[in-house]
């Protein structure tokens, strides 16, 4: 199911963003008979090698359903002002209404801020396309995601 979901993801981020990397996880448990998987695909705006907004999307299959779960998170580095990222959250909701924002600061003394960034994440869940009905379904969902990410990473 992964792989045909990020065969259908790569055709829709084609036109959005460029992926960059592309990383399939298997954990096995060692203390349950337990294996999960999980791909991540590392995706940019352009393929410019500049301090630009990426984008971390997850894929994971929901055990015992035909369903994965699409996850995304957009990092926009070295924003400063609370002002804009309250700007940039509003706009981003304007694309996709229950997105949500996390503010990082990392600070190396008291009160000096060494390190500040934004994060929007949302996600979904997409059906197994394995009929021509969930398959249609499923190519609009990513669809629809692709352009919204495409659109959030130029924000």
């Amino acid at each position: 199911m992964l792989q045909r979901m990020m065969e259908i993801l790569d055709q829709a981020l084609s036109g959005h963003g460029v992926i960059r990397d592309v990383i399939l996880r298997t954990e096995h448990s060692l203390l349950e008979d337990e294996e999960t998987r999980e791909i991540t695909v590392y995706v940019t705006a352009s393929a410019e090698e500049s301090e630009q907004p990426f984008a971390t999307v997850h894929l994971f299959p929901l055990p015992d359903a035909a369903a994965c779960e699409v996850e995304a998170q957009i990092d926009y580095p070295g924003a400063v002002e609370a002002e804009a990222a309250a700007r940039l959250w509003e706009r981003a909701r304007e694309i996709v209404p229950d997105v949500s924002l996390t503010e990082k600061r990392r600070c190396l003394n008291p009160g000096v801020l060494a390190e500040y960034g934004v994060t929007l994440d949302f996600h979904f869940v997409v059906e197994e396309p394995d009929t021509d009905e969930t398959n249609a379904h499923c190519r609009q969902a990513l669809d629809q995601f692709a352009a919204n990410l495409g659109r959030l990473l130029r924000l």
